[in-house]
């Protein structure tokens, strides 16, 4: 079965935000790739391939990252950088 080309370009896109808002949030931090993927229990080669935009991650990983980094799951895929700590309950 083709994969459809509305699920590949939503896929790229979702991808493409997660990347950015991963990287912005780290950098806002003052975290290296290396310490959020300590912190997050996570290599730091995946929170690389992450924010190339080349990783498959899991659930779980997500989660951990965004612990890690203070945001809910959905604040990594706010295509609205607005506050990076949207949902976090924190100001």
């Amino acid at each position: 079965m083709a994969t459809s080309e509305s699920f590949l370009e939503a896929q790229l896109q979702l991808r493409a935000t997660l990347a950015r808002r991963v990287k912005e949030r780290r950098q806002l931090s003052n975290l290296s790739q290396r310490d959020l993927a300590e912190r997050a229990g996570v290599r730091q080669a995946l929170v690389s391939q992450i924010e190339l935009s080349e990783a498959n991650v899991t659930l779980d990983s997500l989660v951990r990252i965004a612990i890690a980094l203070d945001v809910d799951l959905a604040g990594l895929f706010a295509a609205n950088s607005g506050d990076p700590r949207v949902g976090s309950g924190h100001s």
